[in-house]
């Protein structure tokens, strides 16, 4: 186990990375909240994670929505233009 005054080394930083990706958010979520990582570097590293990948999926939500925004417009104007109120 990893003593909670040392920083990580790039290896394990690389290994943590990697279980993360394979537990998923969820799991790593609930692991910290009950203490699964203990209190040093590896719960912040799991925490610093949590937050990037929070911001990924806040990116890809927001990208959904001005997509979902654009077609919207497209057919609102596609269907006055079919209408003949625009011309």
């Amino acid at each position: 186990m990893l003593e909670d005054d040392r920083k990580l080394t790039a290896r394990e930083k690389r290994k943590l990375r990697r279980q993360f990706k394979l537990f998923g958010r969820e799991s790593v979520r609930h692991k910290l909240n009950h203490g699964g990582y203990g209190e040093g570097q590896r719960r912040d590293y799991a925490l610093q994670w949590l937050r990037e990948q929070e911001v990924k999926a806040d990116r890809v939500t927001r990208l959904t929505l001005d997509a979902a925004v654009i077609a919207a417009a497209v057919a609102v104007i596609s269907l006055l233009v079919m209408l003949g109120v625009i011309r």
